[in-house]
């Protein structure tokens, strides 16, 4: 219970940081780097498939509907839902430590800025024409690199130490390697 009510406050955390201070910063080129998406990352590394999904849903709900939204309703919820899963399915352990959740949050930064920018072009949004698409896919994937120790870190580290406690959501090999133990 605790796991599950720190992940939501964690991911609420990154919405509301997102939406209250990191959309409205004149960054440039109009390219903000994605909260959100490393916040739930680091909740998908170390949680069930289920409650990543869970938590990229609401997470990408509350984006598609917090000002100053100006797309579909859905179409980041669905992203962050797919993410979110996806993270959580992988089960090798070398993902976990190191620079793979690193590793892992860049792929889906790619991959969720991708869907966003492919969804458009086929919806007919006219801000999505392939050479601006590519350039915001590229300049907010390097964006949300850029900042990935700053939000990834802190959250990686706060669900590790929550797994520690409840071994029920850690992926098998990890608790392989380290023989299981408490």
């Amino acid at each position: 219970m605790m796991k599950t009510t720190v992940s939501a406050l964690l991911v609420a955390g990154a919405v509301l940081l997102q939406a209250a201070v990191v959309n409205r910063l004149p960054l440039p080129w109009g390219l903000a780097p994605d909260l959100v998406l490393l916040a739930v990352a680091g909740v998908a590394l170390w949680s069930s498939t289920t409650t990543a999904a869970v938590s990229g849903f609401a997470a990408g709900l509350a984006v598609d509907t917090l000002p100053p939204a100006d797309h579909e309703i859905g179409r980041s919820a669905l992203l962050l839902c797919l993410a979110g899963y996806l993270l959580a399915a992988i089960r090798d352990s070398e993902v976990h430590r190191g620079l793979g959740p690193y590793l892992a949050a860049a792929v889906a930064a790619l991959g969720v800025a991708g869907g966003f920018a492919v969804i458009g072009l086929v919806l007919g949004d006219p801000r999505s024409v392939l050479p601006e698409a590519l350039w915001a896919v590229l300049g907010s994937t390097g964006m949300t690199v850029l900042v990935s120790p700053a939000v990834l870190g802190p959250v990686t580290w706060v669900m590790r130490r929550l797994s520690h406690h409840s071994r029920g959501d850690l992926p098998a090999p990890w608790l392989a390697a380290n023989g299981g133990v408490r």
